[in-house]
């Protein structure tokens, strides 16, 4: 007979037994291997911060180096519907055609991927990669050329008119929340400084469905364009979403890698793989986040 003592005893002894389940982490796959970036240390960043979580469980997919021969690419096929989130940091060569379907497939599926700085480079004339991501660097008679204006907020210029892709010099420069309400952007502050990076500008594409989620100046003393430059926005495609992330840039021998380690950058990243993931960021923002005027940056402040 079990007496009352041992009532009180049995959810302890269960608690030993069957411990709480551990929180459900999300499987990610960066894919890289081709990046006019340095792409090895910038993948190091990448998984440190999504790791820094406990939300996710990383896999790294290599593409083989430039000029492979085709039995090497016939051996490189991803497994993107494994993953709950695609993290893309290449800029290379063109997919082969199979792994190029599948990844349209996975997409217009349901899948998430998000887009690191220059792996919305690649890829010229795929025209699926094209629509999903929506502004790509591309030359000025390619696609329309989408900026942020103040008061009429998404412009699109046609084909042809003003300026194709470029970035100015390197250089600390603000970041502009333009939808606070998305859940990646809630909490953070309306305007952050962000350090030494390239700013992109005169993106392309079809840059059609854009949901802009924050902005930057290009400021004409750096060589920039004098407008509000686009730097993080979504898009749907299919029952998919492909979230944009421009900054993060980090060049082959570049020692200054603050890009990589800002706190705001890396934040953003983690909330986003988040957002794509679950619909929801739970991730709260670090009491840390730079400020309009500061930059925070990982292993300085």
């Amino acid at each position: 007979m079990i007496s009352a003592m041992h009532l009180l005893w049995l959810p302890v002894l269960l608690g030993f037994l069957w411990p709480e389940a551990e929180q459900k982490k999300y499987a990610v796959m960066i894919v890289s291997g081709q990046n006019n970036h340095d792409w090895q240390r910038t993948i190091g960043h990448l998984e440190s911060a999504l790791q820094d979580t406990d939300l996710f469980d990383i896999t790294v997919s290599l593409a083989p180096p430039r000029e492979s021969d085709p039995a090497e690419w016939g051996s490189w096929h991803p497994d993107f519907g494994a993953y709950s989130v695609v993290i893309l940091a290449y800029n290379g060569e063109m997919w082969p055609e199979p792994v190029r379907q599948d990844f349209e497939n996975y997409i217009a599926g349901g899948g998430m991927a998000l887009v690191q700085h220059a792996a919305n480079n690649p890829f010229p004339g795929w025209e699926a990669f094209e629509q999903m991501v929506g502004q790509l660097w591309r030359g000025s008679d390619v696609g329309y050329r989408a900026f942020w204006d103040e008061d009429s907020g998404l412009v699109r210029l046609p084909p042809g008119e003003d300026r194709g892709a470029g970035h100015g010099s390197l250089h600390d420069w603000q970041i502009t929340t333009r939808d606070p309400e998305h859940p990646v952007m809630a909490g953070l502050p309306r305007v952050w400084l962000h350090p030494h990076d390239e700013l992109y500008h005169g993106q392309r594409g079809p840059a059609e469905g854009i949901n802009v989620l924050a902005t930057a100046w290009s400021d004409p003393e750096f060589g920039g364009t004098g407008e509000h430059e686009l730097m993080v926005w979504w898009t749907a495609f299919g029952e998919g979403r492909v979230l944009t992330v421009l900054p993060g840039h980090l060049w082959g021998g570049q020692e200054d890698d603050r890009a990589l380690r800002c706190v705001g950058f890396r934040t953003l990243l983690q909330r986003g793989t988040e957002w794509l993931a679950t619909g929801e960021v739970a991730i709260p923002v670090p009491g840390n986040f730079p400020t309009a005027d500061q930059t925070v940056v990982l292993g300085e402040n």
